[in-house]
């Protein structure tokens, strides 16, 4: 079995479909990019069936980068409105949701668009920060979807980022699924309710209903109860311990936001945002009866926990020369009045000085990266609660950023050189400034 996640890919591997036209056949010289592509795509294939259902087929294996050129040549066929739902999950996985929107917005202007189109319609909202337009989409989809349980978990999820926690709840509950309670459970540990989260995975983690999505959800719940050992024997089950490193990172760093900015985060997939138009597809991970009985015995006997197989690391990737920094010199950091772009969060301050140092010093750290790029600021209030965070915060963000694609990619670099980030579409008012914040 094999589930979706949110982290990079790491290797497919998988050989793609034979079909006669790859027996040793040239394309005809009158054949377009994609049917060339499509064709090149299907020489080192293995299995046989209609190209729709390889390409559909290449895509649940995580194969997105040989399933889109598919995709593409069927575009104009019977199997069109089919393709094109495939073609925008497939674009989605690989980072390009804007290019995906285009894709569905034809399918969708049709009264008659399937469920399947709404719900693709839905998780690309989602990944573009649009929480509202998700929230319609998967409404939509779940009304032609009557005994599919994915898009009332989709209007779950989009829910929770609205900040509207009992309706979303509800949403995951009517799903009536495993994977509808996976996504509550990942909700409730966003929104400070780690014990009730773990209460629902764990009994799925060690029952034959679990699979690597289950207990990546259980990690995240783990640490967020503070049972960050625990967490990590969990995770690394199935990431390698770079991989579970750096999402727990991003973990921690989105302790500080409030739950709905939290679960924003997470929505747009930036646990580890992973993917660009060069990576093939996020990662799969395949679940095995070892991994199943590893989790189960995590869960039901800690006790047996040293004796439990994690997954080897991955090959240290060669040092890059880096060069040599020199001080940046930074007046006053502009702040960021509009709603636009992608803001990329790095860090909070109390105060105009501590805000200014934080950009020189994580400028001089990260100079190779951040040229050109100008900082922002933007103001927050909590105000007086017992709860966290509380307060005052100015947010230091590196932006507005164009695409999501390019957010993405600005925060994986500042992640491997050691500097926390997380991506999300600006609020249009994030308060203002008290008299006292100097």
């Amino acid at each position: 079995m094999t589930t979706n996640s949110s982290f990079r890919l790491m290797a497919t591997g998988a050989c793609l479909v034979t079909l006669a036209a790859c027996a040793g056949h040239s394309t005809s010289a009158g054949a377009t990019p994609d049917v060339q592509a499509a064709s090149a795509a299907m020489q080192s294939s293995g299995a046989t069936g209609s190209l729709i259902d390889v390409a559909d087929r290449l895509a649940a294996e995580g194969n997105h980068a040989a399933a889109i050129p598919l995709y593409r040549s069927l575009l104009g066929g019977s199997d069109g409105d089919r393709a094109r739902v495939g073609l925008a999950a497939s674009l989605n996985a690989t980072g390009s949701p804007e290019e995906a929107m285009k894709v569905l917005r034809s399918l969708i202007d049709d009264k008659n668009a399937s469920g399947d189109a709404w719900h693709a319609m839905g998780k690309t909202f989602l990944s573009l920060g649009q929480f509202d337009q998700a929230l319609a989409a998967f409404t939509e989809a779940s009304n032609r979807m009557s005994g599919d349980g994915r898009p009332r978990s989709g209007r779950g999820i989009a829910l929770a980022a609205l900040g509207r926690l009992d309706d979303a709840v509800e949403s995951f509950d009517s799903a009536g699924d495993t994977l509808g309670q996976s996504n509550k459970a990942l909700v409730l540990a966003a929104w400070d309710q780690p014990d009730e989260a773990i209460a629902i995975l764990e009994p799925i983690v060690s029952n034959a209903e679990g699979g690597p999505r289950d207990r990546q959800n259980l990690a995240f719940a783990y640490l967020m109860a503070g049972r960050d050992k625990d967490a990590e024997r969990m995770a690394r089950l199935d990431l390698d311990a770079a991989t579970v490193a750096d999402t727990f990172g991003f973990y921690n760093a989105i302790k500080s936001l409030t739950p709905e900015e939290r679960m924003r985060s997470l929505a747009i997939g930036a646990i580890s945002p992973a993917t660009d138009g060069a990576t093939p597809g996020n990662l799969r991970l395949t679940d095995t009866e070892d991994r199943d009985a590893a989790a189960n015995r995590l869960v039901t006997d800690p006790a047996s926990a040293d004796t439990v197989e994690m997954m080897p690391a991955a090959p240290a990737a060669p040092a890059t020369p880096v060069a040599e920094k020199k001080p940046y010199q930074q007046g006053d950091i502009p702040p960021l009045l509009e709603s636009e772009g992608w803001a990329l969060q790095i860090a909070a301050y109390r105060t105009v000085k501590e805000l200014i140092r934080g950009w020189d010093l994580l400028h001089a750290a990260n100079q190779d990266i951040l040229n050109g790029i100008e900082p922002r600021r933007s103001e927050v209030d909590f105000g007086t609660r017992d709860t966290k965070p509380s307060g005052f915060y100015y947010r230091l963000n590196a932006g507005p950023l164009k695409s999501l694609a390019e957010a993405r990619e600005l925060c994986n670099a500042l992640k491997a050189n050691g500097t926390d980030c997380w991506i999300r579409p600006p609020e249009p008012s994030e308060g203002k400034k008290p008299t006292d914040a100097e």
